[in-house]
C-alpha cells in the first residue's frame, strides 16, 4: 500500500482545520505574522500571487494578460491557456496544484506549494465544505510505484484565502510552506500530485520539478501540446516588469511508458513571447532532452 497523507478540510469561519499533517494546526490570513510572503503578494488583485504568475508565465501587473475576457485565475485553475485569447470551459469545480519558490530579497527561504479550487457548488455558502478529501504527495523515477506523503516537507503556518464571485463560484488558495530549495533539490526529479474530491467529484493535478541548471524549473503548459521549462524563483532581484521578453517553448513526443511514468523526447525547441524572463542562449541545446512524467503531460495542471 501507497504512503499518503490525507487532509480533509473542514471550514470554521475563515480558518481550516488540517488533519493528518505535522504542522501546526491553524491558518493565518493572507501575509502571516510576519508580513507579507510569497503566497499573500498579489499586484493585480487577480487571486493568483505574484510568486505563481511568475511560474505560469502570466502577467502579475495585469488580472487578464491574454485580455480575453478571462481571467488569469480562472484560466489557471480549469488549465486552461492564460497567455492565449481562448474560450473558457464549462463552469465546472476545478482545481490546480502550483509549486513556486522564495521571492528575490525576501528573508522566507523556503518553498511554496499553492492548491486553487474553483467551487461551483458551495456548502453551507463556504467553498471550503464542499471539499470533502484533500490528498498530495510525491512521486518520482528513482521510486517507482511509490508515492510519498508531503508532510515531511511542510515547514509552517498555512495561507488560506476564499473569494466569492458572482459569475466564477468561489475562489479557494491554501498554499502550505515546505522547505528551502536547496533541500528540495535532494530529491529531483520529481513530481508533486494532488487529488481533492469536491462534491463528489475526483480531481487531479501535478507539477513536475526538474535540476536545470542548478535552479529548480517546473515544466508548464504553453500552449496545446508544447511545455515551457520555468524556474520556480525570478532570477531578478527587484519586482518583475510588466513588459514581455521570451521562453523556450518545447515540443515534446512520447516515447515509451512504464513504471517510473512516461517518457517523453524532445523534438524542438523554440523562443516565445512571454512574461518577464529572457529566452536562455542554450534553448535549441534541449533537443534531444529525454523527460519522465510520472502520469504523463495529462497529470500537469490536471482537471
Amino acid at each position: 500500500m501507497h504512503p499518503k497523507s490525507t487532509v480533509r478540510l473542514m471550514a470554521v469561519g475563515l480558518a481550516t482545520t488540517l488533519v493528518a499533517w505535522s504542522i501546526p494546526d491553524n491558518t493565518v490570513a493572507a501575509g502571516g505574522t510576519e508580513g507579507e510572503c510569497a503566497a499573500s503578494l498579489d499586484s493585480d488583485g487577480d487571486f493568483l500571487p505574484d510568486a505563481v504568475e511568475w511560474v505560469m508565465l502570466t502577467n502579475a501587473h495585469s488580472a487578464d494578460t491574454d485580455a480575453d475576457g478571462s481571467t488569469d485565475f480562472v484560466e489557471v485553475v480549469e488549465a486552461g491557456l492564460p497567455r492565449h485569447s481562448s474560450p473558457s470551459l464549462p463552469a465546472d469545480q476545478q482545481m490546480r496544484l502550483i509549486l513556486t519558490g522564495p521571492s528575490p530579497g525576501s528573508s522566507d527561504p523556503r518553498t511554496w506549494m499553492h492548491v486553487f479550487h474553483r467551487v461551483m457548488t458551495p456548502v453551507n455558502g463556504a467553498g471550503v465544505s464542499a471539499i470533502q478529501t484533500f490528498d498530495m504527495w510525491l512521486e518520482g523515477p528513482l521510486w517507482p510505484g511509490l508515492e510519498f506523503p508531503l508532510n515531511a516537507f511542510a515547514s509552517g503556518e498555512v495561507v488560506y484565502r476564499e473569494r466569492s464571485t458572482p459569475n466564477d463560484g468561489i475562489w479557494i488558495q491554501l498554499s502550505i510552506p515546505l522547505v528551502s530549495e536547496a533541500l528540495l533539490h535532494g530529491v529531483l526529479p520529481c513530481t508533486i500530485c494532488t487529488e481533492t474530491t469536491v462534491s463528489g467529484q475526483v480531481l487531479t493535478s501535478g507539477q513536475k520539478l526538474i535540476n536545470a541548471g542548478g535552479s529548480i524549473a517546473s515544466l508548464v503548459p504553453y500552449s496545446p501540446g508544447l511545455f515551457v521549462l520555468q524556474t520556480l524563483t525570478p532570477f531578478a532581484p527587484t519586482p518583475l516588469p510588466a513588459e514581455s521578453n521570451r521562453v523556450c517553448v518545447l515540443e515534446m513526443q512520447e516515447q515509451s511508458t512504464g513504471v517510473s511514468g512516461t517518457s517523453y523526447l524532445v523534438v524542438s525547441a523554440d523562443c516565445e513571447d512571454a512574461n518577464e524572463l529572457e529566452c536562455s542562449a542554450s534553448c535549441q541545446a534541449s533537443v534531444g532532452w529525454n523527460i519522465i512524467i510520472p502520469g504523463g503531460t495529462q497529470m500537469i495542471g490536471g482537471n
